[in-house]
């Protein structure tokens, strides 16, 4: 019959390769994103924050390995170590949400909406990536170009299956795009509070291991 202390050495290697799992996925989401916003054309508004969201990928990808070598050697430093990673991401994630600002993020989010509607009267054309991927159309909607005589671009149209819709997008960029990127800055700040008890999880699995482990060295030295 295993023992508690090799219960919880296996407990820890599981929660250590879903903590390794949860860390690329979070690395892929940084890279996808970076991506994204490099081919949208909105990294002017990308900020040392984002810079932070790869850094927390990668401290937990190196607190996960860390974690699973301490718990399958049952060693008492390196846990010791994996729980001084632990700490650190939740002083980031707590920096994170402390620095979260809506009002920042849409003043950005406009200034951005509104270069690229600037370029769209001087080159016709640099608002389709946009008005395609939001479904939205001008800056406040399809009388932008109306009221400017001119042509109502075919990205405004909802197309599928080579028809097109007969009336333009009602909502404008500037609504669709703030929309878009608060619910994403909304949704970033949960996966945050949810990582901290993750981590939470993972330093008081960690500590109970290390004092089983302290509890057993003990014993052999009686």
């Amino acid at each position: 019959m295993p023992t508690v202390q090799v219960c919880l050495q296996w407990t820890a290697v599981v929660f250590n390769t879903f903590t390794l799992i949860i860390g690329s996925l979070a690395a892929l989401a940084g890279v996808y994103e970076l991506f994204y916003k490099l081919e949208e054309g909105s990294t002017d508004h990308l900020e040392v924050e984002k810079l932070l969201q790869f850094a927390i990928a990668g401290t937990l990808i190196l607190a996960a390995i860390i974690g699973c070598f301490g718990a399958f050697l049952g060693s008492i430093k390196v846990l010791v170590v994996h729980l001084v990673f632990l700490l650190l991401l939740i002083c980031a994630h707590i920096w994170k949400l402390a620095h979260y600002n809506e009002t920042k993020l849409l003043d950005a989010t406009e200034v951005f909406v509104m270069s690229i509607w600037m370029k769209e009267l001087v080159h016709p054309g640099a608002m389709q990536r946009l008005q395609h991927t939001y479904e939205c159309c001008g800056n406040k909607g399809s009388n932008d170009y109306k009221s400017l005589s001119m042509k109502v671009p075919k990205s405004c149209f909802h197309s599928k299956d080579g028809l097109i819709a007969v009336y333009p997008y009602v909502e404008g960029c500037m609504a669709a795009v703030k929309r878009a990127h608060l619910q994403l800055y909304r949704d970033e700040r949960l996966v945050h509070a949810g990582l901290m008890g993750y981590e939470i999880v993972g330093i008081i699995l960690t500590i109970t291991l290390c004092c089983q482990l302290t509890n057993k060295m003990r014993r052999y030295n009686y």
